[in-house]
């Protein structure tokens, strides 16, 4: 007869992975990257498949030199001005540096996300060489769903409590790489709103605020019209058939602003709520290390490792940073009944 635990092994019931990480600090690797390279696709996509700038000028029936001017005016900085009326698209006034604003990212867009998500899973990165896979070697064989037998498991669990127990207060180094990661998740997504900041020629900070003010008053002018321009000017210089140098002045459509300026404000939210959320994460975790420094008997998160106040009380007093860390990465990985035997079994030979 064919043991069950290799019939769920062979369906794949039991997840295997180790976890070695909290959501928080999920959001980042995980869900931000994968936000961005989606953007990113999107954009690339659209830029393949469709036409992203389409100009109109006086040669605009000349098919091929509206190609090539179409190709001009993508490569080189468009421009819009700068004292625009509501309702007024591009206003015939004199041409001077001081009411011109140059646009030369949309071309980056796709690029700048990528390197943006990738910048999100750098942390990840470097916790993954630092934590050297101890969670997978030492939670191994009792990660997910058990189903072999109860003396197996037992075994498996009297393996794990005696490492716990055998390097008791030796992960120091092991809780401090972890935080240091976390510090630079929070690091990464401020130094991202910084880069967009400058990428979007200093109007990222406050866009998202920007675009709920005109949502509540339709009367403001639309600020990612300012932002990302759907109409803007181009200049393309050729020689007339004299020697002289023409100016063609040219008026250009960017379609991929219509969808520029919603993906950045949805990266707008999401980079606001990340980071509030990752810094009060952040706090919470030095007021638990703050209260193990000082022993104290207010450590309500020690509830969680078992209901037993005497064992609570036991940890606060006998545990380390490291040893606090490592417990609660292990809790993610073995089942919630097993995990309080573990600790009760700790408690008892400690």
């Amino acid at each position: 007869m064919i043991p069950f635990d290799i019939i769920a092994k062979s369906f794949k019931v039991c997840n295997d992975k180790p976890v070695i990480d909290d959501y928080i600090f999920q959001c980042h690797y995980k869900l931000t990257t994968k936000i961005l390279l989606t953007f990113c696709i999107l954009v690339t996509s659209i830029n393949l498949i469709g036409n992203p700038i389409e100009c109109i000028t006086n040669s605009s029936k000349k098919t091929e030199m509206q190609k090539i001017i179409n190709s001009y005016c993508w490569m080189s900085s468009l421009y819009t001005y700068n004292n625009l009326k509501p309702g007024v698209g591009l206003p015939n006034i004199k041409n001077n540096e001081q009411s011109i604003r140059f646009h030369s990212y949309y071309k980056w867009v796709p690029f700048m996300l990528f390197f943006q998500a990738m910048t999100f899973y750098v942390p990840h990165w470097i916790w993954k060489i630092w934590e050297g896979g101890k969670i997978r070697m030492i939670t191994n064989g009792m990660r997910g769903f058990c189903v072999g037998p109860a003396n197996t498991r037992r075994l498996k669990q009297d393996r794990l409590v005696q490492y716990l127990i055998e390097s008791f207060h030796t992960h120091s180094t092991y809780a401090f790489g972890y935080i240091l990661c976390e510090i630079m998740n929070i690091f990464n997504i401020g130094v991202n709103i910084y880069i967009t900041h400058k990428f979007l020629g200093e109007s990222f900070l406050t866009y998202g605020i920007e675009v709920f003010k005109y949502y509540q008053h339709p009367s403001y002018f639309n600020p990612m019209e300012i932002i990302f321009p759907r109409l803007t000017k181009c200049n393309f210089f050729k020689y007339g058939p004299s020697g002289t140098i023409q100016n063609i002045d040219a008026m250009c459509i960017l379609a991929q602003n219509i969808l520029n300026e919603k993906i950045y404000l949805l990266i707008w939210i999401w980079f606001l709520i990340l980071a509030i959320i990752s810094i009060i994460a952040l706090v919470y975790r030095i007021a638990i290390i703050t209260q193990i420094l000082l022993k104290t008997t207010l450590l309500i998160n020690m509830s969680k490792f078992t209901n037993n106040k005497r064992i609570i009380s036991m940890l606060v007093r006998k545990f380390q940073v490291g040893d606090y860390i490592l417990l609660n990465l292990v809790e993610k990985n073995v089942h919630c009944i097993q995990f309080k035997e573990i600790v009760e079994e700790i408690c008892t030979k400690v």
